[in-house]
């Protein structure tokens, strides 16, 4: 024998009500907030939202720089990705974190599209290799950290793509190489003709 629910909607809004207490709880993390909110407060380094630690993401316009910055929080802080783009869409910036400390290869880009930094990080601190270039696309530095972030090599370039610091550092804190000097460029000649 069936026995019928004498007040049908009740049981309805009850299963609504549960419905939206998960969704509350579940979902926090899709949560995304303008960097002006004045809901958002920064206290012991943790990113709150209506006195909240905060989970979702925030997104901050900076029209001086013609870019948009997405950021990735949970429990306050940055955990997920950075992305930063120009208003075109182009992505110049693109970042990864764990409960607040960087982690894994961090990139950017200048506008035209040439690599401008490459990174890799573990639990906040450089691993492997890290590499930054000149907009015209030719090295600026280059350096290599082992697994526990000790520095192994440097070298650095000028915008002509001259070396001019070349370094490996040794077990025992020493170093051998080229620690750095000035490159003079040519002076030019200038045209007798133009002096005049």
């Amino acid at each position: 024998m069936e026995i019928k629910d004498p007040y049908p909607i009740r049981s309805f809004l009850t299963l609504i009500g549960v419905l939206a207490v998960l969704h509350l709880l579940y979902c926090r993390d899709n949560l995304s907030i303008d960097s002006k909110d004045p809901n958002i407060t920064l206290f012991q380094g943790r990113i709150f939202y209506k006195a909240q630690p905060f989970d979702g993401v925030i997104r901050q316009d900076l029209p001086a720089l013609d870019e948009i910055q997405t950021t990735h929080f949970k429990l306050g802080l940055e955990d997920g990705e950075f992305i930063s783009k120009n208003n075109a869409g182009q992505l110049l910036e693109q970042r990864y974190f764990k409960e607040g400390q960087k982690q894994g290869i961090h990139r950017s880009w200048f506008p035209n599209g040439n690599n401008k930094q490459y990174s890799e990080f573990k639990d906040g601190n450089y691993i492997n290799d890290r590499w930054e270039w000149y907009d015209n696309g030719k090295p600026s530095l280059y350096e290599k950290f082992d697994q526990n972030s000790k520095l192994i090599v440097t070298k650095k370039w000028n915008r002509n793509g001259q070396i001019y610091m070349n370094i490996v550092f040794t077990d025992n804190g020493s170093s051998a190489g080229m620690p750095g000097s000035k490159i003079c460029e040519p002076i030019k000649k200038q045209d007798k003709r133009n002096l005049n």
